[in-house]
């Protein structure tokens, strides 16, 4: 799988670390965290003209997670809506009490989906941790559509800044090629050998929410999130097992 440069995280580091400061105001934070998002875009950007011009190696390989408990199903959605964000495709299986994920995509935009994931999983984690169900509410259904709320407003967001840094590209390959259609290329290789890995893969059911009190308060929470490399010290394994809280 193709690594991200070193100094691609280092400027990344930089600018959320003035994000974080206690110092910094919130709206300026805001726009250094799409900073930080929007190098990434541009560096996946990069490597997809390098790759089809031939000057750099980037082929489909994949991606395997395992995700535990606790909010085994959400952070699964998450995972899969960061791979579907960064043109790759997502399939799971149950092993026991964790689910298997296979993440099938370029090896560029494999890198940046575990990075991503592992960081929005602990941002999201902690987040819901801290929401308190108002009165009246069951606390585990506040919190599922909380989760799904963030889940679906940080998607958006990635899928925002991944159009945005094609849009800005002026680079074109030796035929001529614009980033946009490189990229509709790419995704379609992709999907290829996902239905030759997987080709009677079954569509499970869509996720249906039936209480979306936390909703809106997810989607905000997802509005603060790090698009972005995780804080120095804060990685742990995005399958950690712990006690069944869902």
């Amino acid at each position: 799988m193709t690594g991200i440069p070193e100094r691609k995280l280092e400027l990344v580091r930089k600018l959320l670390a003035v994000a974080e400061h206690p110092g910094t105001d919130p709206t300026e934070a805001a726009v250094y965290l799409e900073k930080a998002y929007a190098v990434m875009a541009a560096y996946g950007i990069e490597q997809a003209m390098l790759a089809d011009a031939g000057m750099v190696a980037d082929e489909v390989g994949q991606l395997t997670v395992t995700v535990g408990n606790p909010y085994q199903a959400d952070r699964r959605a998450l995972l899969a809506g960061v791979a579907a964000a960064l043109r790759c495709r997502a399939i799971y299986w149950r092993s026991g009490r964790e689910s298997v994920v296979r993440v099938v995509g370029f090896g560029s935009d494999l890198a940046v989906v575990e990075l991503l994931f592992t960081s929005l999983c602990l941002q999201m984690g902690s987040g819901v941790l801290r929401v308190r169900a108002p009165e009246g509410l069951a606390t585990v259904s506040f919190r599922k559509s909380w989760m799904a709320g963030f889940v679906h407003r940080v998607c958006e967001r990635l899928g925002e800044a991944e159009r945005r840094a094609a849009a800005d590209s002026a680079a074109s390959t030796a035929g001529g090629r614009s980033a946009e259609l490189v990229l509709v290329d790419r995704r379609a290789q992709v999907s290829r050998v996902y239905e030759e890995m997987f080709p009677r893969v079954r569509r499970g059911a869509r996720r249906r929410l039936r209480d979306w009190s936390g909703w809106e308060d997810g989607r905000a929470a997802g509005d603060q999130a790090d698009l972005e490399a995780p804080r120095v010290g804060s990685q742990r394994p995005a399958g950690l097992i712990g006690p069944d809280t869902a």
